[in-house]
């Protein structure tokens, strides 16, 4: 995220991607106001556009046409994105409750999420259908759909008798058409015709067209009972089923009925013509979650997408503590259906026509849509507006987030009781998702210095390792940045074979009004207390600071028992016979992925490797490479592969007293997906990128020329992989181990010689 000056007073969080949050999100992108955070909780990283689904599945569109990605947008709002699923609402306290993670606090919200299946209508839906919402879901299952229906004798059932279950009939049969099958496609619904309030000649034209694509149709008879082989009707009919697909009303999401927020008989959010909830203020919610009051209308993406702009400006009025805009009543909507055949049936209140252009009509405006949020214009500068939303709350509270000059003495240091107030809700977070109670203890917060009784017999046999490393936040997810932080100083420990034992914090908390960096902070060290009693490490510690970001470092410290390694001169000479290999265990990518994301060039999958790429310990696989002969050890982080691989070389060569040298196989060093793109087709590089080139010496650089590949070298890592040095007898083995259950992407990248000095390519 961009750095930024001013303190945060409000925090905006939107619930769901869906079509009107993410107009919000741009609407505050394009216009943003100082003071004002923005953050997105979502539990998928691409939002669909549903207009498009029927094009995706006859094959018009890719997956990428039809997808916006949350995490780009997000982060040319400036706005933080957080993957995660909402379990509950805590509106009196103002509480976002999250699946395995802390909270998240809020001043105001923005409810646009999608509606979840009622799988419970029909006996057997649970276990032998699919769902098409939500469509993330639904499309994880559109492959097995292909597997499942491959010749005439087999059949897909439609349950549903809507515009969504004839569009998919019709999408289903070109899709099928163009594997040259066949296949019976059965739409079965409760209605007694396609679109009772419309009239006659609409049902009978659409009627016509579906027995001109061999589409089936069971009217008045809904589905009671869903088997892996049949549908039965409530007439007592069974018709044979390979594939089941429910096109049904469904519901919102269980963690609403658990709100205290007002909701319909039905469980929806019942909301004014602002859009705001009608028994909390500070609570807004469109689309399929919503329902207006005294203002029915049906679950359609089209008042979604309307809902954007009207959501948008009200909240910025609420944030201003102005009077709120209302929504016109609306008597009708254009609805475009799509058909087949390149044909699509609009319907405007009572009158309807078909036509192959009104094809051409519809993409123009799907497509129209998808590049508001995929070509993004250069977001505007904050226009320096105030917010009073939260001034009364700031002066009741006597917050010094007021304070109109902030000093920034003695460090800038944060609040006496901020670590009081966070440090038990922190403790008790990382212990419920899992972290060892024996490691979370209390700290002592009156003292700047930890004491830890030390229970090994310190006898010359051991030695203290101690180590720091800190870094700035460089994901929006203050926990996932916890977790990140507190593995990558970890791994200094991890790869000089010492048993972790404390763990000292120097943390930078961004100026915010109390509740929000109580918030972050309380996010950040739960990640880090989480990772550190996984490694039986104790915090015992620290100083915490004010400033403009987040930053999150630690000092550790360890003990590791004196083997006399490189000096026993037996060893040397054995050593000195042997040819040993290079093993990696991460793949590299980290800094250009980050960099590339930065410029919302990164796709959902490739990101989402990265962030799984850091937080993976380095702890495991370092004892067991230790345990089974390792030479050395280091781990790649911020000078890259390159200066890591010249820095155990050089370290080597002045234990034993000669030229050591490492050679390098280019193509064997596993990378990101996604990376070898970037590389070969930008000039996205990280920041840190060119001096690390620049930094290493010893480079044999012939080979290196004119190869977009071998920037990859120099490419700063976070929570990096572990290099390790072993045995060429061993190495095979030890990567089949690593790769098969403790370090996945170990891949062995090259050997290591003596009497040859120097890092060469090949």
């Amino acid at each position: 995220m961009k750095t930024n000056t001013i303190p945060i007073q409000t925090e905006l969080v939107l619930i769901g991607g869906g079509h009107a949050n993410i107009q919000v999100l741009k609407s505050f992108a394009m216009r943003p106001i100082d003071g004002l955070r923005v953050s997105l909780i979502s539990d998928v990283l691409n939002s669909p556009y549903s207009g498009m689904l029927p094009g995706f599945i006859s094959g018009e569109y890719s997956y990428e046409d039809m997808h916006i990605n949350l995490l780009n947008l997000s982060n040319s709002a400036n706005a933080r994105f957080i993957h995660a699923k909402i379990t509950s609402l805590n509106t009196e306290h103002r509480i976002i409750h999250c699946e395995e993670r802390p909270d998240i606090n809020y001043d105001l919200i923005s409810i646009n999420t999608g509606i979840a299946p009622d799988l419970e209508q029909i006996e057997g839906a649970k276990e032998y259908a699919v769902a098409v919402k939500p469509i993330s879901h639904f499309l994880n299952n559109l492959p097995k759909i292909d597997m499942k229906i491959r010749s005439p004798q087999h059949s897909l059932i439609i349950v549903g008798s809507g515009a969504a279950a004839i569009e998919l009939a019709f999408a289903f049969r070109t899709r099928f058409n163009k594997k040259k099958i066949s296949p019976r496609i059965i739409i079965v619904g409760g209605a007694e015709r396609f679109f009772p309030e419309l009239s006659l000649k609409c049902h009978l034209s659409i009627l016509n067209k579906c027995k001109r694509a061999r589409i089936e149709f069971k009217f008045g008879q809904p589905a009671t009972k869903v088997s892996s082989k049949s549908v039965t009707l409530a007439s007592g009919i069974k018709i044979a089923s390979d594939f089941t697909l429910l096109v049904t009303g469904g519901l919102p999401q269980n963690w609403l009925k658990n709100s205290s927020l007002s909701l319909t008989d039905d469980y929806y959010i019942e909301v004014n013509k602002a859009y705001q909830s009608i028994s909390d203020e500070r609570v807004f919610a469109a689309g399929d979650v919503a329902k207006v009051r005294l203002q029915p209308r049906p679950r359609s993406g089209v008042f979604a997408v309307r809902a954007g702009p009207v959501l948008s400006k009200n909240l910025r009025l609420k944030l201003n503590n102005s009077p709120l805009q209302n929504i016109s009543q609306q008597s009708r909507h254009l609805s475009l259906i799509m058909m087949g055949n390149d044909t699509v049936m609009a319907i405007w209140g009572k009158f309807f026509m078909s036509s192959k252009w009104l094809w051409f009509v519809k993409k123009w405006i799907d497509k129209r849509f998808i590049s508001n949020f995929t070509n993004l214009p250069k977001m505007a500068e904050n226009q320096h507006r105030s917010i009073l939303l939260s001034k009364n709350e700031l002066i009741r509270e006597n917050d010094p987030l007021l304070e109109k000059m902030f000093c920034a003495g003695c460090g800038s240091k944060a609040a006496a009781n901020l670590l009081d107030t966070v440090l038990p809700k922190a403790i008790n977070i990382a212990s419920k998702l899992g972290g060892d109670k024996r490691y979370l203890s209390m700290l002592n917060t009156y003292s700047d210095a930890g004491e830890f009784p030390l229970e090994l017999n310190l006898d010359g046999k051991q030695t203290i390792v101690q180590t720091v490393d800190s870094i700035s936040q460089m994901i929006s997810d203050p926990f996932l940045f916890g977790r990140i932080a507190a593995l990558h100083a970890l791994s200094d420990l991890a790869v000089s074979n010492a048993i972790p034992l404390t763990a000292l914090s120097m943390i930078n908390i961004q100026r915010a009004k109390r509740n929000l960096q109580e918030s972050d902070l309380t996010n950040m060290l739960s990640g880090a207390l989480l990772e550190f009693s996984k490694a039986k490490i104790k915090l015992i510690g620290g100083h915490t600071s004010q400033s403009f970001e987040n930053s999150l470092g630690f000092a550790l410290t360890g003990i590791k028992k004196n083997t006399g390694h490189f000096e026993s001169s037996k060893l040397l000479e054995k050593e000195r016979q042997t040819t040993f290999s290079i093993i990696l265990t991460k793949p590299l990518g980290i800094g250009i992925i980050l960099a590339a994301s930065m410029r919302n060039l990164v796709s959902e999958q490739n990101y989402q490797e990265c962030i799984d790429c850091m937080l993976k310990s380095n702890l495991e696989p370092a004892q067991f490479l230790w345990k089974n002969g390792a030479l050395a050890m280091t781990d790649v982080t911020g000078f890259g592969l390159a200066r890591h691989i010249e820095n155990i070389t050089m370290d080597l060569q002045n234990h034993f007293g000669v030229d050591i040298g490492a050679q390098l196989i280019l193509s064997n060093i596993p990378i990101i997906d996604g990376v070898h793109q970037i590389l070969e087709k930008t000039s996205i590089r990280a920041t840190l990128n060119e001096s690390n080139k620049k930094a290493t010496r010893h480079l044999n650089r012939s080979k290196c020329k004119n190869i977009p590949l071998s920037d990859i070298l120099f490419d700063p890592q976070t929570s990096g992989g572990i290099l390790a040095i072993v045995p060429k007898t061993k190495a095979t083995e030890l990567c089949k181990v690593l790769s098969n259950d403790i370090a996945p992407s170990s891949k062995l990248i090259g050997t290591i010689k003596f009497n040859k000095s120097g890092i060469f390519i090949s």
